[in-house]
């Protein structure tokens, strides 16, 4: 029980810092026009914003409010960290799993609000991820998860770009990038957990549509964000 206790203090300190960088990369852009990668001024007063991670929780001139603020971000990602603690449980491949669960909720939240995945937060996911792994796999050794998690990796990237090019596909490039970074992760863990992962994806998507529809956010041809299930779907897949 200490190690997901550790994990979800570390998480909810984390936590704290989440608000500033949601705020940077939740950019919410005019459609036809080429969508910033980086929000470096408040979109209010057009103020210049301190870096986000000594940023404060309202912009220092109109003094807008961070949006989600740490009332969310920080339970959240405690809960998230304790719950890949626990599925995880200790060991060399930790940190990787560690890191995807920090990366998690910023990912979660700016698809929610924008439809987007960014490539940066997704590419340290992905790239390291896959540094810590290969650490991992030479401390422990654990070669044969190292393979099986690169294979999966490619079988899941292939596997959600096929889906992507059907015609009206809900999935974006966004969601292929994420589905192949999650693989990595799924298949160091074993074949099961692949498929669970990806099986568990439009299950744990259904009642976000729900909730979407119902409170107004989303209609019948409102694209969906199905980043959030993505990353729901595997953190379950992890607990054993």
């Amino acid at each position: 029980m200490l190690l997901p206790l550790v994990a979800a203090v570390a998480g909810a300190g984390w936590g704290l810092l989440l608000p500033g960088l949601i705020d940077r990369y939740a950019v919410d852009w005019p459609t036809g026009r080429p969508r910033p990668a980086w929000r470096s001024a408040c979109p209010a007063c057009a103020g210049a914003r301190p870096p986000w991670w000594r940023g404060p929780r309202r912009c220092p001139d109109c003094r807008r409010p961070l949006t989600p603020g740490w009332a969310v971000t920080v339970p959240l990602t405690a809960a998230v960290t304790g719950i890949v603690g626990a599925g995880v449980g200790a060991g060399w491949a930790l940190p990787a799993f560690l890191l995807l669960a920090a990366l998690a909720v910023p990912l979660a939240v700016v698809d929610l609000r924008v439809l987007r995945l960014p490539d940066p937060l997704v590419g340290v996911a992905a790239g390291g991820g896959l540094a810590l792994l290969l650490l991992a796999a030479v401390a422990d050794p654990a070669f044969p998860a190292l393979g099986r998690a690169l294979l999966a990796a490619v079988l899941c990237g292939f596997g959600y770009l096929a889906l992507t090019l059907l015609p009206r596909s809900p999935l974006g490039f966004g969601d292929v990038k994420l589905g192949a970074a999650l693989g990595l992760y799924l298949g160091w863990l074993g074949w099961p957990t692949v498929v669970t992962g990806v099986l568990l994806a439009p299950l744990v998507n259904l009642p976000l549509v729900g909730v979407l529809l119902v409170t107004g956010r989303a209609g019948r041809r409102t694209p969906i964000p199905y980043g959030p299930a993505l990353l729901g779907a595997a953190m379950l897949a992890m607990v054993r």
